[in-house]
């Protein structure tokens, strides 16, 4: 129930910004076949600020109106907010200090950066956002904001927040807030306040959104920033409110595909078994959820399939076990033939996300890599991505250490451009063994059919043999014609 408050003055704009650059593909757009996804973190904080009183809020995703840096200006003129929120990731910092500069040039009083890139690099964040960031939000960000603008509108002194930096005369850290012990607790995300009808599966006009399920993750790949942003321990929602929130997607915004889009919704065999039984109750829905190759037997994965799985997201990384083993993956190769064997099993498509340059990696693994996906996985689909060091990780850490990181632009941390360089693999080399990868996998007739009948069947399914008329000229476009490639 919101409470409301009398005269509620601060007008709020929480912003994923508009960019500066050509625009990049991104690692969900190609993992879902053009898969666009609200920015529920935003959803989340604006629920919260809604749910205590706060109703000058407004959500504006500018990637998704494709807005300019100028239509984000006008943007501001008419609108007039008292605080900007921006969400920061580290290939899109450098247009979130772009969109804070213009903030502060239309008199915005208070801009704020938060998300995982000022969260790993605050004091660069601050440094680099002098006079057009006054605070940082560093993780979980829902009662930090909340707390700022109860604070700020009642001219209180906010400097005191757990969880947030500041400028001083150098930058400021207060200790971090404490993270959401129960997700239940915790409004749905503010959907009202996003173009739904934007986000979109297949680029087509399939309506489509993301959930998420779960924060945290207990294990320790090198190259994952989540532990960093949303702590070592697993915080899962329940399967009851989970299942609540995709009916009133599926009832009340007539959104049938959903992604659960968690770093790690496959912990709990239990808990994924107790879900998949409540989805089952909800008819006409669709949904793809990512998964560890070592969780899930193929009497789960059946069930899944029957409460409306149609694709499983596997993060494989790499074919070769000593690859695997440094980078802290915990999984064998037996393990993910296994996994993927049952995938096929229980008729449900899969995608195995692979990236190359980790430690170790040399032109021969990464062939033999590519081989083993072809010919002994098999799956669906595939998603080649190169091996990022981002921020906050000890991939990062350990990169940075050795002098390997040869690319200081942000903006081409995007997992498909090389940022380090190997022993005996140059930069260029690894983008041709990453498009020849997508060659080798895409291109042949096999493929192309398989994938072209999986359209067939899931458009007749979903929406009817017209949209797969549709669909299928998406897809040609996509995949046969590589579009994949041309953003690399």
């Amino acid at each position: 129930m919101i409470k409301t408050l009398p005269d509620v003055r601060v007008k709020i704009l929480l912003l994923v910004p508009p960019s500066i650059q050509e625009k990049s593909i991104s690692k969900y757009q190609l993992a879902f076949l053009n898969f666009t996804a609200p920015p529920l973190g935003l959803g989340y904080i604006a629920a919260v600020l809604e749910d205590h009183g706060f109703s000058k809020i407004k959500i504006l995703d500018s990637q998704a109106y494709d807005l300019s840096p100028n239509d984000y200006r006008r943007y501001l003129k008419r609108y007039g907010p008292d605080f900007v929120g921006i969400q920061t990731l580290t290939p899109n910092f450098m247009n979130a200090l772009h969109a804070a500069q213009i903030a502060k040039e239309e008199k915005v009083p208070i801009v704020a950066l938060g998300g995982y890139h000022p969260t790993a690099m605050p004091d660069e964040s601050l440094l680099l956002g002098k006079g057009n960031v006054d605070l940082l939000f560093r993780g979980e960000a829902e009662f930090p904001t909340l707390e700022f603008v109860q604070k700020y509108e009642n001219g209180q002194d906010w400097t005191n927040i757990q969880g947030i930096s500041y400028m001083k005369d150098s930058p400021q850290h207060n200790p971090p807030a404490p993270l959401i012990p129960d997700l239940d607790s915790l409004p749905l995300p503010a959907r009202h306040l996003l173009p739904m009808d934007r986000y979109k599966i297949f680029g087509s006009s399939f309506p489509a959104t993301s959930i998420i399920t779960s924060r945290g993750c207990p294990y320790s790949c090198d190259f994952c920033s989540v532990s960093a942003f949303y702590g070592a321990k697993w915080r899962p929602r329940s399967p009851e409110k989970i299942a609540e929130e995709t009916q009133f997607l599926r009832e009340q915004m007539n959104i049938k595909a959903t992604a659960f889009v968690d770093d790690l919704f496959f912990l709990s065999n239990r808990r994924v078994k107790k879900l998949s039984v409540e989805l089952s109750k909800i008819k006409d829905i669709y949904w793809g959820a990512t998964t560890r190759a070592d969780k899930g037997d193929l009497e789960l994965l059946t069930l899944m399939r029957r409460a409306g799985c149609r694709l499983v997201f596997v993060g494989v990384e790499s074919g070769n076990q000593v690859i695997l083993d440094q980078i802290h993956k915990k999984t064998t190769l037996n393990q993910i033939e296994r996994y993927f064997d049952n995938i096929k099993k229980s008729r449900m498509d899969s995608l195995a996300s692979v990236s190359f340059g980790f430690p170790g990696e040399t032109k021969e693994t990464i062939e033999s890599t590519v081989n083993w996906i072809i010919k002994r996985l098999d799956p669906s689909l595939a998603l080649f991505t190169l091996a990022t060091p981002y921020p906050g990780t000890e991939f990062y850490e350990s990169m940075l250490a050795q002098g390997k990181i040869k690319e200081q632009d942000y903006s081409k941390y995007n997992l498909f451009y090389p940022i380090t360089e190997l022993s005996g693999l140059t930069r260029d080399e690894m983008k041709t063994l990453t498009k020849n990868a997508y060659k080798r996998f895409y291109m042949r007739p096999k493929k192309i059919l398989q994938n072209t009948a999986r359209e067939l069947r899931y458009s007749i399914e979903s929406y009817g043999f017209s949209q797969f008329l549709y669909n299928s000229q998406v897809f040609a476009k996509g995949i046969i014609n590589m579009k994949i490639l041309t953003s690399m």
